[in-house]
C-alpha cells in the first residue's frame, strides 16, 4: 500500500515491485488475446497477471482513504489486502517461471514439457481467480473461456507424461505415504490392509452408535411416520 501512494511521485521502481512503474499503461491496458493460442505468449500473461494485481492494489489503497482511522481501515479490508497481496505473489511465481523458460534449459525435450507445465500453472490460476481477473476488467469473459480452450489443449498435451513428470520430483513413496509405487505390485492388496490400520476400522460398527446414533435414528423414523 505504501508503494501505491507514491506511484505519483515520479519515482523508478525495482526489484518485484517494478511493474508498478508502468501503472499509467497497465491501468488503462487491455488484453490482446483473440483466440486461445494467444495465451501462449508470455508477454500476454504477465501484463495479465500485472494489470490484475496492480488494480487491485489502488482499488484497496482508494477504499482505504476513504478511512480517516487506517487501523480501522485494514482491519476492514483484510479479505481485500490478502487477496491483493496473493494476487502479487502470483504475480511473481509467474513471472519468474517465464524468466527461467527465456534461458536455455538442458535435455531433450525438457524446455517444452516445462513450457506446457508453465501453461497449466498460470491458466489454472486464471480459472481459480477468474473473478480477480474479470472484475478488474483485465480479461472479457470471451478471453477467459479461451484460456480454458488452451487449458484443456494442455491438459491433453502433458497427460501421457504425467507420471514421469510427478516421478522427476524423485518423492519417495515412504515420502508420500503411499502404497501405488510398491515394486510387487500389489498395490491395492497394501492399501486395504494399510486402512484396516486406521484406528476407526477397527471394528465393523464404530464405538458409540449403538449408544447414541441408533437411537437419534430411530426416533427421528418413528417421528417421520407420525
Amino acid at each position: 500500500m505504501k508503494t501505491v501512494s507514491r506511484l505519483g511521485s515520479g519515482k523508478q521502481l525495482g526489484g518485484t515491485i517494478a511493474y508498478m512503474s508502468r501503472a499509467e499503461h497497465l491501468l488503462q491496458s487491455h488484453c490482446s488475446v483473440q483466440k486461445a493460442e494467444d495465451w501462449s505468449n508470455p508477454d500476454v500473461v504477465i501484463e495479465a497477471f500485472e494489470a490484475r494485481s496492480l488494480r487491485m492494489s489502488v482499488a484497496c489503497a482508494q477504499r482505504l482513504g476513504r478511512f480517516s482511522n487506517p487501523e480501522e481501515g485494514f482491519l476492514e479490508l483484510s479479505a481485500d489486502l490478502a487477496n491483493a497481496a496473493v494476487a502479487h505473489c502470483q504475480l511473481i511465481v509467474v513471472s519468474k517461471f517465464i524468466d527461467k523458460l527465456r534461458q536455455d534449459i538442458p535435455g531433450d525435450g525438457v524446455k517444452e514439457q516445462l513450457q506446457a507445465l508453465c501453461g497449466i500453472y498460470t491458466l489454472s490460476i486464471i480459472k481459480k481467480h477468474l473473478g480477480d481477473f474479470l472484475t478488474t476488467a483485465c480479461i472479457t469473459p470471451k478471453q477467459a473461456s479461451l484460456a480454458n480452450d488452451l487449458l484443456r489443449s494442455l491438459f491433453t498435451q502433458v497427460r501421457p507424461n504425467a507420471i514421469a513428470l510427478v516421478d522427476a520430483f524423485n518423492y519417495t513413496d515412504h515420502f508420500l505415504d503411499s502404497a501405488l509405487g510398491r515394486y510387487d505390485g500389489n498395490v491395492y492388496p497394501k492399501l486395504y490392509e494399510e486402512a484396516w490400520k486406521d484406528p476407526l476400522n477397527k471394528s465393523v460398527v464404530l464405538d458409540g452408535y449403538q449408544e447414541y446414533i441408533r437411537p437419534m435414528l430411530k426416533l427421528q423414523l418413528r417421528n417421520s411416520r407420525l
